[in-house]
């Protein structure tokens, strides 16, 4: 005769292997947290510090202002283009007693990386271009300097929509010739930025 307590440890296998087994299921069905989204039209800021020469003179100063862009991806494939407005506050050290200033600089660049899960890794090349004012004892000099530009940065995701990122661009401008009432000085100019921002994506 089948007692009591033997039904009860059938059942009681029963119900565990039917727990294991769902446990199981649920683990191979259940997908794993989707990877950060970085296509789409991007607005932000940025902050940081620009560091370059000037002739035979260096140049540094704060820099900051918006960025905005548009990427695409495939799969882990990130590519895209970006313009930057930035305010500068660069200048020279070392022209005694010529002085050299960058009020403001901008590039429009190509893009391209790898998404690693929410961390995108990129290079950066395009075009550059800077407002800059030669100054000496006689008198000052304003040019609008062209040239390109190309660096690498880090994008990390905080949010389908938020992001921040570290990145550093070189700016090299080559020689401008800068004349002032009695003098005429050519000029080598070349920055590095070194910054990070924040953005949204659409």
């Amino acid at each position: 005769m089948i007692r009591l307590h033997h039904i009860c440890t059938v059942v009681g296998l029963i119900l565990t292997s039917g727990a294991v087994r769902a446990a199981d299921f649920d683990l191979q069905t259940t997908p794993s947290r989707a990877s950060a989204d970085f296509s789409g039209v991007g607005l932000g800021v940025d902050a940081g510090v620009g560091l370059g020469a000037a002739g035979e003179g260096n140049a540094s100063g704060a820099i900051g202002r918006a960025h905005i862009g548009y990427n695409f991806q495939a799969n882990r494939l990130v590519g895209g283009a970006e313009a930057d407005f930035l305010t500068s506050g660069i200048k020279s050290g070392g022209l005694n007693p010529t002085s050299f200033q960058q009020n403001f600089l901008s590039s429009t660049r190509v893009k391209a990386g790898w998404a690693f899960g929410d961390l995108l890794a990129y290079g950066t090349v395009g075009w550059a271009y800077s407002t800059s004012k030669l100054t000496d004892q006689t008198g000052s000099s304003n040019k609008s300097i062209k040239g390109t530009a190309y660096g690498a940065g880090a994008e990390f995701a905080l949010t389908r929509n938020a992001f921040l990122r570290v990145e550093y661009l070189r700016y090299d401008f080559g020689a401008q010739t800068y004349v002032t009432p009695l003098n005429s000085r050519t000029i080598s100019t070349n920055t590095n930025l070194l910054r990070a921002g924040a953005s949204v994506h659409f």
